[in-house]
């Protein structure tokens, strides 16, 4: 008997402790502040920029790549929760990087919002190889992943974009469209 709840001990030890915290990954939250999100904003919003030099090898005329590209992309939830900021850059034929950051997000009264990031991941590729997949710190998470955003709704020839910008009053920032 004192075997049998010895084992049960165990086994029980053993259950509770590969239990993963709730820590902001999808279907989780953490405790970082959020709030409602404005409905026209709930969903996944995309940008993205596309050089139109390309590159070709001055010595064999070999199509070499695009020079440079990028794309940031939010995902908004109704409740502000398991949000999402995704940003990839590609520096032509030797480098590209991709960070992707879960969190909440804070809508204030200004037109702005908080991305909290409650974690983020850094990869990080040259000439194809990868050289970088890391957690950020905690250190990189509070002083540059999260941030305020300001934001507008535009409609231009019927469609609508998410114009964010980093200051109140900038008239210049970068437009998002909706995706599904």
């Amino acid at each position: 008997m004192k075997a049998y709840i010895l084992s049960m001990g165990v086994l029980l030890t053993m259950f509770f402790s590969a239990c993963k915290k709730n820590d902001g990954g999808p279907g989780g939250s953490c405790s970082l502040p959020s709030t409602s999100v404005p409905s026209e904003l709930v969903g996944n919003w995309a940008s993205g920029y596309n050089s139109s030099t390309d590159i070709l090898d001055a010595y064999s005329g070999q199509y070499l790549g695009n020079a440079f590209q990028s794309g940031k992309y939010f995902h908004f939830e109704n409740d502000g929760q398991n949000a999402e900021f995704y940003y990839m850059v590609n520096g032509g034929t030797y480098s590209s990087a991709a960070t992707r950051a879960i969190g909440t997000v804070e809508f204030l009264e200004d037109h702005s919002f908080i991305f909290h990031a409650c974690k983020a991941h850094y990869k990080g590729w040259q000439n194809g190889a990868l050289r970088v997949d890391r957690d950020a710190t905690n250190e990189e998470i509070a002083n540059g992943i999260t941030r305020k955003y300001y934001y507008s709704i535009v409609t231009s020839a019927d469609i609508t974009y998410m114009q964010i910008t980093f200051s109140a009053g900038d008239e210049y920032g970068t437009s998002f469209s909706r995706v599904p």
